[in-house]
Order: structure tokens, then C-alpha cells, then sequence
């Protein structure tokens, strides 16, 4: 016993006083008032800070509520066919935060604005779930639909704000008619 309080007799009466002093200052009760703030006559304000009043509490909502880039599909550009192949991209855009729109296939194929948008074809499937990514070529984003049907296709898009969301929007592929 006496070696312990040698070794580590210094720590043991720092613990036993800091817990007296914490004691004395927070737990000491007279006459219904705690603590010795309270005893001795110093009132404790404690007060509710309103954080949304603050000026700049605007930005932070509205940095928040940005709206995430998007891809769509442009109509316009036509529709796609199965047994042959098409360029793909080229009929899709991506929009930024600010409505900024970028042709696909310049984001994700020429990779025009790498700072400003990115993108990627993550999957291409079928509507039962199968897979057709295989006929997508990454270099010049043609596609080769084998059959008529609806297919999926699921863009990943990042903005300069590094937002970055994932679209799945179908397309159908038709049949070519014979005349």
C-alpha cells in the first residue's frame, strides 16, 4: 500500500480534490439554493439564442434547397429504333442548379466541362431487368438496341457544386416497318 501511494499518490489526491471542488461549487445546498454560484447570490441567465435570426441563415437554407443536376431526354431529336445502330447521347441533356443545359454527349463523351458537369451511363436494362450496357460504346456513345421494347436507362450526373444525382428514364425502342 505504501508503494502505491508512492507511485501514484499525487494523481490519487488531485482526483480526490478536483472532486471535493466540483462538489462544493455545483452540489452544496443552503436554504433551497444549489450550487455555490446560486448561494452566493450570482444568478445564472441562461438564455435561448434564436439561430434563424441570423443574416446569413437565408443562404444556408437556400444552399440546401439547390436543386440537384438533372438528365432528360430530348423528343425532338426522334425516336430510336431496334436492330441498329443510333447515337445515343445526342438526344439526351443535362441540367445544372442554375437551369444551365448541357448537350449529354458533350459531358459525358467529349467531357467538354469537367469542372463544371459530369456525367456517366451507369446501366441500360431491359424492362424485365436484363442488362444491355454491353451494346453501349463509351467512346462514341452509340447504342445497338437488339429488340423492340422499353429499356431504362440510369444516368449518374455531377455538378461544380459536386451535387450529384442518378435519373432512370425509360425509352422505348420500336420495331422498323418494312414498306
Amino acid at each position: 500500500m505504501k508503494e502505491i501511494f508512492q507511485e501514484f499518490g499525487t494523481a490519487i489526491i488531485a482526483i480526490i480534490t478536483s472532486i471535493l471542488v466540483i462538489g462544493i461549487l455545483f452540489i452544496v445546498s443552503i436554504s433551497g439554493k444549489q450550487g455555490i454560484l446560486e448561494i452566493a447570490g450570482i444568478p445564472l441567465n441562461k438564455t435561448e439564442i434564436n439561430y434563424s435570426s441570423y443574416s446569413d441563415f437565408d443562404s444556408v437554407i437556400t444552399w440546401h434547397k439547390r436543386t440537384k443536376p438533372e438528365a432528360a431526354y430530348i423528343t425532338s431529336k426522334g425516336r430510336f429504333f431496334e436492330s441498329e445502330n443510333v447515337d445515343f447521347l445526342e438526344r439526351y441533356y443535362a441540367k445544372d442548379m442554375e437551369g444551365v443545359i448541357y448537350p449529354m454527349d458533350d459531358v459525358i463523351i467529349k467531357k467538354m466541362f469537367p469542372d463544371i458537369m459530369f456525367g456517366k451511363v451507369l446501366d441500360i436494362r431491359k424492362a424485365d431487368g436484363t442488362s444491355i450496357i454491353s451494346s453501349y460504346s463509351k467512346t462514341d456513345g452509340v447504342i445497338y438496341f437488339p429488340s423492340a421494347g422499353i429499356y431504362e436507362v440510369y444516368f449518374q450526373i455531377r455538378d461544380k457544386e459536386n451535387l450529384t444525382s442518378i435519373w432512370k428514364i425509360p425509352i422505348a425502342a420500336d420495331e422498323r416497318r418494312s414498306n
